[in-house]
């Protein structure tokens, strides 16, 4: 008993941080996204008018989606339901990636901008959606994640590794240009370090950690099912992102904007954002008594199940 006590309060010492943390990703979130050229246009990036384009797509993203999701987040959590963390990974995963581009992408030689003097708003996004993404993970309460199914093991770590195979899918032809060094993307001639700063994150990050918890699926890691919760909850926001900036770029008549690569991240955001709500229901669903102490408990078990192992109360196992 006195183990199961001992973790009912980590998890509450940890979700007290939480609910302020998650909080302050969707404070960083909307802030940058109404300093930005959406509204204000305070944040002049060191970008080209296409890729101007692209930051209005993202920023209404991060207002419109990201943001008011970890203020979801952080009253779930406020409130002990077991659903919190698991949805505050995927916002804080989304600034975590984000940042670094808003940092390293600009042309800050080539073209005028002055997002430098926003340096320190965007250092302190990435370390609020580092922080947040750590105790998120930390404060799940891997006893309640649903569905916790073999089957249903199976079947996440085949979403997964689409998510990896259409990544690379996206960055092959691309690859193969810049080993032959011989690169035609008219992305990368227009901002090669963006262009391969995008590419680090998704192949160097993203691909190898979806493709590392879909093996773990397959083995019924019990970390695995908190991984794919952040994996795939990150992955509904990125098409989304996608879709939008390619809609900025068809509404404002960018020369790069296609109508055919618009439909077809269209169609990959609605898929992907209904494959998210499919893995994130059976958390909203679930019937759980949360105590005061932040441990979870069924009115129908005389067990408790603490990071997977069933432990039994005194007195009241066989």
């Amino acid at each position: 008993m006195s183990t199961v006590l001992l973790t009912g309060r980590k998890a509450s010492a940890e979700s007290a941080w939480l609910a302020p943390l998650v909080s302050l990703v969707a404070v960083g979130l909307a802030a940058n996204a109404i300093l930005g050229p959406l509204v204000l246009g305070a944040v002049d990036y060191h970008y080209s008018d296409s890729l101007i384009n692209q930051g209005i797509g993202l920023d209404a993203v991060a207002l419109i989606v990201a943001a008011p999701l970890a203020i979801l987040a952080a009253v779930l959590v406020s409130r002990g339901h077991p659903a919190g963390p698991v949805l505050a990974l995927s916002p804080a995963t989304f600034a975590a990636y984000m940042a670094p581009q808003y940092i390293i992408g600009p042309d800050y030689l080539g073209l005028p901008g002055n997002n430098e003097r926003f340096f320190v708003l965007h250092v302190g996004l990435f370390i609020v959606g580092i922080a947040t993404t750590i105790v998120a993970w930390r404060s799940v309460d891997r006893s309640q994640l649903r569905p916790d199914s073999d089957r249903s093991d199976r079947r996440r770590s085949v979403i997964l590794l689409g998510v990896a195979a259409f990544i690379v899918s996206r960055w092959m032809a691309g690859t193969i240009d810049l080993l032959q060094g011989n690169t035609t993307s008219v992305d990368y001639h227009e901002n090669p370090t963006a262009y391969l700063l995008i590419g680090f994150l998704d192949l160097g990050i993203v691909v190898p950690a979806a493709v590392a918890t879909a093996v773990a699926l397959r083995k019924h890691a019990m970390w695995a099912r908190v991984a794919a919760y952040a994996v795939i909850g990150w992955f509904a926001l990125v098409p989304v992102s996608v879709a939008a900036m390619a809609i900025v770029m068809q509404v404002n008549g960018d020369p790069g904007a296609a109508t055919t690569t618009t439909v077809l991240f269209v169609v990959a955001a609605v898929v992907f954002t209904l494959v998210a709500l499919q893995l994130y229901r059976p958390m909203f669903s679930s019937r759980v008594d949360v105590s005061t102490t932040g441990q979870s408990r069924h009115d129908t078990t005389n067990s408790h199940r603490v990071d997977g192992e069933r432990l039994v109360s005194p007195g009241r196992g066989r």
